[in-house]
């Protein structure tokens, strides 16, 4: 656990871990765009040097531009996401950064649905990223 948070995206979001799985949370009404993307995905990975980890994204009242949310859908460092918003709106902006992504991506209303939702992938988490993705492609193939 950190003992603080850190700050990305001049102070727009605020990053911490907490039982394994990271918290952002970005300021309501903010607009992020691909610089802040790329500087939160820096604090993501100095949160999961370790290895690729789950992250709960708080994002009530956010407005992200396409860049951006092209930018997040390539992070290397998530596990799986569970964003956590409270209105229709927040369920469209998440719906569409989920497009491109290449890990588990869910909406939420509710944090403790959320947070059990990423309580799965905490062993996931602790394996190696190439195994993941191995793993994945492998599941995926399954399906």
């Amino acid at each position: 656990m950190m003992p603080e948070p850190i700050l990305a995206a001049n102070g727009k979001n605020s990053l911490s871990v907490t039982e394994g799985i990271i918290e952002s949370v970005w300021a309501p009404g903010t607009f992020v765009d691909i610089d802040d993307a790329r500087d939160a995905m820096r604090a993501t990975a100095l949160l999961a040097r370790t290895g690729r980890m789950p992250m709960l994204s708080v994002m009530t009242d956010v407005e992200i531009s396409a860049a951006a949310r092209y930018e997040f859908a390539k992070s290397a460092d998530v596990l799986a996401i569970a964003v956590l918003g409270s209105s229709a709106v927040d369920r469209v902006v998440a719906a569409a950064t989920s497009r491109d992504t290449r890990y588990p991506h869910e909406f939420f209303t509710s944090r403790s649905q959320a947070l059990a939702w990423l309580a799965g992938f905490l062993d996931q988490s602790a394996e190696p990223a190439s195994e993941q993705q191995e793993a994945s492609v492998t599941a995926s193939g399954a399906r």
